[in-house]
């Protein structure tokens, strides 16, 4: 059964199965800027045309979002308080299904979800007609998830990182394929599948976690080693394969360390 990333998005359309993956939308994040000191607009109407758009041309009948629908945390904001009802609801008039994998940011999500909205623990959920298993990825997934032939998650919002030899540093989104470390998983579960899928984020305000630099990895999965991180393959959202992330290792100096995204301090 392929699983394909959309060209140009990031997002996973499983054809066969009229179902499309999306990760990170963190509506919301918009108010977490204005506290911060600058003010933009909400974008969640523009998330919202371009998800219903990507729903239309590929005749999704069934969408799962695999966490982080919401930014704030904890807690809810008012702009969340406002859009996530008429978010929930315009897309389920476009869909037979509508699932949520509840990831970190997501507590208390279910007071927001119209009735027909499957809201799933953060533990996550196995699509009931394929062996594909899907989680947001911050928590200890389900035994049933982990056996799964392919494991999807989010939360990292992966980027590849480019450095040239004038230090001049370029970022893109891109998705991460592996497999797991089975040694490692053997002490955690009893089975374990094949391969892995970590997904980038949707919204473009969320930063990002370079996965291609030297780092101690967040997220009790990874922070105990059990994907094989090094031999994981990394592609651009154009399909570009970057290569294998033991091959694009870059290291950064403290300066630009300090400056990296607050993202990867959550």
């Amino acid at each position: 059964m392929d699983i394909m990333p959309i060209h140009g998005e990031p997002v996973l359309l499983i054809e066969e199965l009229s179902t499309m993956i999306i990760a990170d939308i963190h509506i919301g994040i918009e108010y977490e800027i204005f506290k911060a000191g600058a003010e933009i607009p909400s974008g969640t109407n523009e998330l919202k045309k371009k998800i219903l758009q990507l729903l239309k041309d590929n005749d999704v009948k069934r969408l799962v979002l695999a966490g982080d629908v919401k930014h704030q945390v904890p807690g809810h904001s008012y702009q969340e308080e406002r859009e996530l009802p008429l978010f929930f609801r315009d897309i389920l008039a476009h869909v037979d299904e509508l699932h949520i994998t509840k990831g970190n940011h997501d507590g208390n999500i279910e007071h927001f979800v119209p009735s027909g909205v499957k809201v799933h623990p953060s533990s996550g959920m196995k699509l009931d007609d394929a062996d594909i298993g899907i989680w947001h990825g911050h928590a200890w997934p389900l035994e049933e998830v982990m056996a799964s032939e392919t494991v999807i998650f989010g939360h990292y919002h992966p980027t590849t990182l480019f450095l040239d030899n004038l230090e001049t540093r370029g970022t893109m989104k891109c998705w991460l394929r592996g497999e797991w470390d089975k040694k490692k998983c053997a002490d955690r579960y009893d089975e374990i599948g094949g391969k892995y899928i970590m997904m980038p984020a949707f919204n473009d305000l969320c930063g990002g976690t370079y996965i291609n630099e030297k780092r101690s990895w967040f997220g009790v999965v990874m922070r105990n080693q059990l994907a094989d991180m090094k031999k994981s393959s990394m592609y651009l959202l154009d399909g570009t394969n970057v290569g294998k992330v033991k091959d694009n290792l870059v290291k950064l100096d403290r300066e630009f360390k300090r400056n990296k995204t607050r993202h990867e301090r959550t």
